[in-house]
C-alpha cells in the first residue's frame, strides 16, 4: 500500500456481482447495517443529546475553570473538583478529572462558553464528523466499500454508545490513528508521527507506538511522534502551567499505570491489571477475598502478562523484510495498546474499529475466508454490551481481544517458523526479572494501614474528613448521587440530614456540634448537633473548611472572594460573629485553628505547599521553621505541643507527627499512597483519610496510635 492511487475501493456486493446469493447478501448487509444505526441513534445519539453523564463535565469543568482565571494544579483533588462543579451549577452528581493530563481539558476550551449541555451538543456534532472522517481515511486504504466499513463498524456497538453517551474522546484518537495509517500509507511518515503525538496528547497510551516505530527503525515516524509530544507539552504547559503538569508527573501517572484509580479491584474493568489486583491482593473493604494474598505473586503475574504481550508482538514481527506486513502490524499494535491498559473502559474499544476494518481487509486476501469469520465473531464479542454479572465471570472483552491479538499474530508470523531462539528467551526472561523487581516496589508496606481501618465506617466510594466529637466521628462521603456528611455511632454509621453536597468537616472531642461545609453555589457553613438524632442544621456563615480549635473555642473557615482566599475566625458560642485573619495572600490551601485561636495553614502552590502559623492576636505571619516541605493538611493537637501534617515523599503524602518544641518527628505511613487529612481522636491517637490499597484519591478511614 504505497499510495493511495492502489487502493480504489469496492462497491457493496460487486465482489461477486453475478449470484443471486451475493445479492441476498448485499440485502442483508444494508438491513444489518439500517438496525445498528437505529440502535446507536436510540440507544447513544439520542439519550446523549438530551443528557449530560459523566464524562464530559469533567473535561468541561477543567476549560471552564482556566477560561475564568482558576489554576488547575488541584485538578485532580477530587472534594475541591467537585466543590468547583457546585460553584458553577453544572447538573452532574460527581466529577472527577483523574486520570487524564492537563492536555485533556484543550479539545472542550473553545466550547467552555457554552452551557454544560450546549457545549456537550456541540462536540457530539463534532464526534459524528470525526467518526465519517475516519471512516473515509479506512475506505481510502481498504477495498472494503463504505457499506462493509460501516457496518464493521457499527459492530462495535457498545464502545461507540458509550463514547457518545458519556461524551468521551476515543473517537478522535480513532480518527487520529486512522489519518497516522494513512499518512503512512503514503509514505508521510513524520506526519505520521505527529498524528499520533496529538493523540496521545488528550490519551497518553498512543505515545507506545515509537516502541513499532524503534522496531521497525522508522526514524521520521519515530521523530515525528516525539516531536509532535514534544511540542503539544510546550503547548500545554504555556496553556495549564506548569505546576498541574508537575502534580500529573509526580503524583497521578505513577498510580494510573499501576491501575491504582476507580475500583482497582473489578473485573468489570476487563483488563490483566484489574484480574491480578483482583486474584492475589488484599484490600480489606473493596477485595477481602483474593484467590491468594500475594504481592510477589501479583508482581510476577503482572511481570509476565507485560512480557509476553510485548514479546509476543516483537517475535511475530521480526522479519524486517516483510514490508507487507504493515497493515496487520498496526492492527495488532492498537490491540496491544488496549490489552496492557491498566483499566480500559469499554468506550477505549472505539480505537478496535481501525483494527477490525485493516485487518478484515488483509485477512479476506487469502483463500481462506474461515479466518474473517472468527475474527469478526471475536471482535463482536469484545465489543458487545455485557450485563455486569456476566462480564465479571466471564470477562469477555478480555478474552475476545486477547483471542484477537493471538489471531493477528498468528498470521504476521506466518511463514517465519515457529522456533523461538535462545537469545528471545533469555532477554525475555531478564525483562520479566526486572519488570518484577519494579512492580514490587511500590507494593512494598502495601498493608501497613490495613489494620488500622475504621470499621464499618466507608458504605460509599470514598470516606474523607475524618473528626472526632464527643458522641462519635464525624465524615463525609462520596455516594452514587452526591457527597453526604456521615456519622459513626456505636459501631453504626447513619447519614446526617444534608440534601445537598457536604464537601468537609469542622469538631472537636470536646464539643456536641459539628460544622458542614453545605455546598449549592456557593459553600455554607451549617452547624448541627449529633443528638438529639433528628435535629436540623442551622446557617452560621458563606464560607469552605470548617475547622474547630481542639479545646473547641474557635471556629475558622476559609472563604473565596472574587478570585481572592481569606481565612476567617470567630468564637464557636457567637459563630456569625467572624473577623478576617489572612486577607487575599499568600494562597491557602488548607488551615487549622489552635486552642489559644491562633490559625495555622498550609500555604503556595499544591506542588510545593509549606506551613505557616497566623496570630490571632496581631495578625502577624510566621512559618513554622524547620518543616521541609511539601507539607500540607495540618491538624494541632489540643496541648499544642504536636503537628500532625502530610509530607509528599517520592510522589505520595506520608503522615507526620512533629514534636514542636524539639522538631522530633515521627512518619507514621510509609507506602506508595496517601495518607491525608489527619484530625485528633485524642492526646495520643490520630483519624486519617488513606487511599492504600485503593483508587488515587478514593480513600477509606483510619487510625492511628502513636508511640509515646
Amino acid at each position: 500500500m504505497s499510495s493511495e492511487a492502489d487502493l480504489k475501493t469496492v462497491g457493496p456486493g460487486r465482489l461477486s456481482s453475478g449470484s443471486r446469493f451475493a445479492q441476498y447478501a448485499d440485502i442483508a448487509e444494508w438491513i444489518l447495517l439500517a438496525a445498528l444505526l437505529v440502535m446507536f441513534a436510540a440507544r447513544g445519539f439520542l439519550p446523549a443529546w438530551r443528557t449530560l453523564n459523566t464524562d464530559f463535565p469533567n473535561y468541561y469543568l477543567a476549560a471552564s475553570l482556566h477560561r475564568r482565571g482558576i489554576p488547575l494544579d488541584r485538578v485532580y483533588e477530587w472534594i475541591w473538583f467537585q466543590r468547583q462543579k457546585d460553584y458553577l451549577g453544572i447538573e452532574q452528581p460527581l466529577v472527577g478529572f483523574v486520570p487524564n493530563p492537563p492536555m485533556g481539558a484543550m479539545p472542550i476550551l473553545p466550547l467552555s462558553l457554552l452551557s454544560p449541555l450546549a457545549a456537550k451538543r456541540a462536540w457530539l456534532v463534532l464526534n459524528l464528523g470525526f467518526l465519517l472522517l475516519a471512516l473515509g481515511l479506512l475506505n481510502r486504504v481498504t477495498k472494503l466499500g463504505w457499506c462493509r466499513i460501516a457496518l464493521i463498524s457499527l459492530l462495535c456497538i457498545a464502545p461507540l454508545r458509550a463514547n457518545f453517551l458519556f461524551g468521551q474522546y476515543y473517537v478522535l484518537v480513532l480518527l487520529l490513528i486512522c489519518a497516522a495509517y494513512y499518512c503512512s500509507c503514503l509514505n508521510h511518515r513524520l506526519t505520521s508521527g505527529l498524528l499520533l503525538s496529538a493523540a496521545a496528547s488528550i490519551k497518553l497510551f498512543p505515545a507506545l507506538f515509537l516502541i513499532l516505530f524503534i522496531w521497525r527503525r522508522d526514524w521520521r515516524s519515530a521523530a515525528g511522534l516525539i516531536l509532535g509530544t514534544a511540542a503539544s507539552a510546550a503547548v500545554s504547559i504555556a496553556v495549564f502551567g506548569s505546576e498541574v503538569h508537575r502534580i500529573f508527573l509526580i503524583e497521578v501517572l505513577p498510580r494510573a499505570l499501576r491501575g491504582e484509580l476507580v475500583g482497582p479491584y473489578s473485573l468489570q474493568w476487563n483488563s490483566f491489571t484489574a484480574l491480578w489486583h483482583h486474584l492475589f491482593l488484599f484490600e480489606p473493604e473493596l477485595n477481602p477475598s483474593p484467590l491468594f494474598n500475594s504481592p510477589v505473586l501479583y508482581a510476577v503475574a503482572q511481570a509476565i502478562t507485560g512480557v509476553g504481550l510485548l514479546f509476543g508482538f516483537l517475535w511475530a514481527t521480526r522479519d524486517e523484510s516483510a514490508k507487507a506486513g504493515k497493515a496487520l502490524e498496526w492492527s495488532a499494535f492498537v490491540v496491544l495498546l488496549l490489552l496492557s491498559s491498566s483499566m480500559p473502559a469499554s468506550y477505549h474499544y472505539c480505537i478496535l474499529i481501525f483494527t477490525a476494518v485493516i485487518a478484515v481487509n488483509e485477512l479476506l486476501k487469502p483463500t481462506d475466508k474461515r479466518q474473517v469469520l472468527a475474527f469478526l465473531l471475536l471482535f463482536t464479542i469484545a465489543c458487545a454490551p455485557m450485563p455486569g454479572r456476566i462480564g465479571e465471570l466471564l470477562l469477555p472483552r478480555l478474552v475476545g481481544t486477547l483471542a484477537l491479538y493471538v489471531l493477528l499474530l498468528r498470521n504476521l508470523a506466518s511463514g517465519k517458523g515457529s522456533r523461538i531462539g535462545t537469545r528471545w528467551v533469555a532477554f525475555a526472561a531478564l525483562v520479566t526479572v526486572a519488570l518484577a523487581i519494579s512492580n514490587l516496589r511500590p507494593l512494598k508496606n502495601r498493608a501497613e494501614d490495613f489494620r488500622r481501618r475504621v470499621s464499618n465506617a466507608s458504605i460509599g466510594y470514598s470516606a474523607s474528613n475524618p473528626v472526632a466529637m464527643r458522641s462519635g466521628v464525624v465524615f463525609t462521603e462520596m455516594m452514587r448521587e452526591k457527597y453526604a456528611a456521615m456519622a459513626l455511632q456505636n459501631n453504626q454509621v447513619r447519614a446526617l440530614p444534608f440534601s445537598d453536597d457536604v464537601l468537609s468537616v469542622g469538631g472537636c472531642k470536646h464539643g456536641p456540634v459539628g460544622y458542614f461545609e453545605d455546598v449549592t453555589r456557593q459553600s455554607s457553613i451549617m452547624q448541627l448537633p449529633l443528638e438529639p438524632p433528628n435535629a436540623i442544621p442551622e446557617y452560621v456563615a458563606e464560607g469552605e473548611q470548617p475547622k474547630v480549635s481542639p479545646n473547641g473555642r474557635w471556629l475558622a473557615f476559609v472563604r473565596e472572594e472574587h478570585g481572592k482566599t481569606t481565612v476567617w475566625m470567630s468564637e464557636t458560642k457567637s459563630p456569625s460573629a467572624t473577623r478576617v485573619i489572612i486577607h487575599g495572600a499568600p494562597r491557602i490551601l488548607d488551615v487549622n485553628a489552635t486552642s489559644e485561636g491562633d490559625l495555622i495553614a498550609a500555604v503556595g502552590s499544591v506542588r510545593g505547599a509549606q506551613l505557616i502559623i497566623v496570630r490571632r492576636s496581631t495578625g502577624v505571619v510566621e512559618p513554622l521553621t524547620g518543616i521541609a516541605g511539601p507539607a500540607r493538611y495540618p491538624s494541632i493537637s489540643e496541648d499544642g505541643k504536636r503537628l500532625a501534617f502530610s509530607r509528599r515523599i517520592s510522589g505520595s503524602w506520608q503522615l507526620v507527627v512533629r514534636e514542636l518544641v524539639t522538631g522530633i518527628e515521627q512518619q507514621l505511613t510509609h507506602t506508595a499512597c496517601n495518607a491525608t487529612l489527619p484530625s485528633w481522636e485524642d492526646a495520643h491517637t490520630l483519624l486519617y483519610a488513606t487511599d492504600c490499597g485503593r483508587g488515587l484519591g478514593l480513600t477509606a478511614l483510619a487510625r492511628v496510635h502513636l508511640q509515646n
